[in-house]
C-alpha cells in the first residue's frame, strides 16, 4: 500500500531502477531478513550458525571467519547489505530469499512467501519480482502471469527455456540479453514441435505443421509469429550465425522477447488443449 504522503502527491513514490538498489529497498528488505539471518537467544544458536555459514559461503567469504556472536555477524553483513553495489545487493537479496522460502512440497506456504517478497519489491518501486522463484525485470502483473503460466508449462521443455531465459535477465551478474532472446524463442519452437510431434520442425515449419494440423491462427498473430520467425532466423535475426555479434540486444529487447514468447506459447498449448478437448 502507498503511504498517504505519496497518495496525496506530498512525497514521490519509492524508486529502484534496473541498475540500482536504492537505501529504502536495501533498508526494508533487511528488516525482514535480519532477525532470520542471525537469531538472537542461546536455543537459537545452531540455527544462527548454520544460517551464517550458508551466507558466508555464497559471499565467497571463509566460513571459519564466522563470528561467534550473532550481534557481530549481524554487523558485518550489514555492512555488505549496505555498501555492496546493486548486483551483489541482489545476489545477497535472492540467495536470503530462496534460503527461506518453505519448502517445495509446501506450495501454497511457499508460493504466500514469493508473494510477500514481490509486495515489498512493489512498494519500494523497485524493477525486479520474483516469477517462477527467479528475480527478474518485469513489473505488470499481466506480463508477469504470462511468464509464469509458461515456466509451469506442462511441456518441460518450454518450461525449461523460458526459466533459462528467465536466469539470463538482470539482476544475475551473468546476465546475456542476447542468449536470453534465443531461449525465449526457443520456448515457442519447443511448444510446436511437442504439439506438432515434429521434434526437427524449425519455428517456421512447427508454425505450418500446427496449422494443418488445429487449424488456422488469426491473421494478426499469425503475421506476429511470421515477424517472431523473421526476428530468429533472417539474414540479420538473432541466430543468424554469419553475423552473430552484429545485432545488439538490450535487456529492453530480452524482456520483450521473453513476455511475447511466453504469451505465444500459452497461447499454442491452449489452442491445441481445446482442440484436444473437442475431439
Amino acid at each position: 500500500m502507498t503511504r498517504f504522503s505519496q497518495r496525496v502527491g506530498a512525497k514521490p513514490p519509492f524508486t529502484s531502477g534496473i541498475a540500482e538498489a536504492s537505501p529504502t529497498l536495501r533498508t526494508a528488505a533487511w528488516n525482514i531478513f535480519y532477525e532470520r539471518v542471525c537469531p538472537l537467544g542461546s536455543d537459537a544458536r545452531s540455527k544462527y550458525r548454520r544460517n551464517a555459514k550458508a551466507l558466508w559461503n555464497h559471499i565467497h567469504w571463509s566460513t571459519d571467519e564466522v563470528p561467534y556472536s550473532p550481534e557481530t555477524a549481524r554487523q558485518t553483513l550489514k555492512a555488505q547489505w549496505f555498501q555492496s553495489d546493486w548486483t551483489a545487493f541482489f545476489d545477497m537479496f535472492e540467495f536470503v530469499a530462496h534460503y527461506f522460502a518453505p519448502p517445495s512440497h509446501n506450495r501454497s506456504e511457499r508460493n504466500e512467501w514469493y508473494q510477500q517478497i514481490n509486495s515489498l519489491l512493489e512498494g519500494q518501486g523497485c524493477a525486479y519480482r520474483f516469477i517462477a522463484e527467479e528475480l527478474a525485470p518485469i513489473t505488470n502483473p499481466t506480463e508477469m502471469s504470462a511468464v509464469e503460466t509458461a515456466a509451469n508449462c506442462a511441456i518441460a521443455s518450454v518450461g525449461k527455456h523460458i526459466s533459462d531465459a528467465l536466469s539470463m535477465l538482470p539482476p544475475n551478474s551473468n546476465a546475456s540479453p542476447r542468449n536470453s532472446v534465443k531461449e525465449s524463442i526457443s520456448a515457442v519452437e519447443a511448444a510446436l514441435k511437442h504439439l506438432t510431434g515434429k521434434p526437427s520442425a524449425t519455428l517456421g515449419e512447427g508454425l505450418k505443421y500446427f496449422e494443418s494440423r488445429y487449424g488456422p491462427l488469426h491473421d494478426s498473430i499469425r503475421r506476429g509469429l511470421d515477424k517472431l520467425y523473421a526476428y530468429t532466423n533472417g539474414p540479420d535475426g538473432i541466430r543468424h550465425s554469419l553475423i552473430e555479434d552484429s545485432v545488439d540486444v538490450t535487456v529492453d529487447d530480452a524482456r520483450f522477447m521473453l513476455v511475447t514468447c511466453s504469451a505465444f506459447a500459452n497461447y499454442l498449448v491452449s489452442i491445441a488443449a481445446r482442440s484436444e478437448s473437442r475431439s
